[in-house]
């Protein structure tokens, strides 16, 4: 218990430190906050457009879709600003920066996560908090103590499925040659499609996304729709499954690692 503790402490002061280093450019940070309001704002619009023709896709209203998108998103601006460093595992890896992390009596894995922050995604689960209120009280939700704590829940398990994904996709750069990990950009590729209802995918994507690579677990199941309520049941499981999944990929990634500079 005490090492969790030192632990969380030490990660309190690395983002504290990133946050200094980011506080310094301003005019990027509020750049940064002005184009993702504007390209998310694009793909709300986008939504609304599709619905002003069509009322329902695959029997979801388009609140229920926004639902969808802020679950999606809420996770995405979660990894952006909380553990941002598990997108540059692959840059550290072949500039051999993990170097310095192996020479430090802290847990790679913690300080991976927290080589970089980015203020964007604070950005992205503000919108998304105000996407999902507005889609919950247009979905005209009922809510009591037990659900606005289930919903805390969701969010939190949501967060640590998606930011288990990106991890593990990163993390086969230890097995990699290139410079690039293109597992990064197919996860988000995949996850432009998880916006929508999986009903509407063939079954086919409709096993990848509720088994392989759970994206259903995102956004899908936590709407309530029928049939998908029993998804979340699930959710704990999935949690711990890709959290021990995770541990073990870097565990072996690291006992392949080989310094290199280019």
């Amino acid at each position: 218990m005490a090492k969790l503790r030192t632990y969380g402490r030490m990660y309190v002061l690395f983002q504290l430190e990133n946050i200094r280093s980011l506080a310094q450019y301003r005019t990027d940070f509020f750049l940064m906050i002005f184009f993702t309001a504007f390209s998310q704002a694009c793909s709300l619009g986008l939504i609304g457009i599709i619905y002003s023709n069509v009322r329902q896709v695959g029997g979801w209203t388009m609140w229920e879709i926004f639902l969808l998108y802020g679950f999606l998103l809420f996770s995405e601006g979660c990894i952006n600003f909380f553990f941002q460093g598990a997108w540059k595992i692959t840059n550290m890896i072949h500039m051999a920066d993990l170097d310095r992390f192996l020479l430090r009596p802290l847990p790679v894995g913690l300080q991976l996560l927290t080589a970089k922050i980015d203020f964007d995604g604070l950005n992205k689960m503000t919108l998304a908090a105000a996407v999902l209120f507005f889609g919950f009280y247009q979905c005209s939700v009922r809510w009591d103590a037990g659900k606005v704590g289930l919903c805390f829940l969701f969010l939190l398990e949501v967060c640590v499925i998606r930011m288990c994904m990106v991890w593990i996709a990163s993390c086969f750069s230890f097995w990699m040659e290139g410079k690039k990990n293109s597992l990064n950009f197919f996860m988000i590729s995949l996850g432009e499609m998880a916006k929508y209802p999986l009903c509407i995918y063939p079954p086919l994507l409709q096993g990848i996304f509720g088994y392989l690579i759970p994206y259903a677990f995102v956004s899908y199941y936590l709407v309530g729709k029928v049939g998908t309520t029993a998804g979340v049941f699930n959710m704990p499981g999935i949690c711990a499954g890709m959290l021990f999944l995770s541990w073990i990929i870097l565990r072996y990634g690291l006992k392949h690692y080989e310094s290199c500079n280019y």
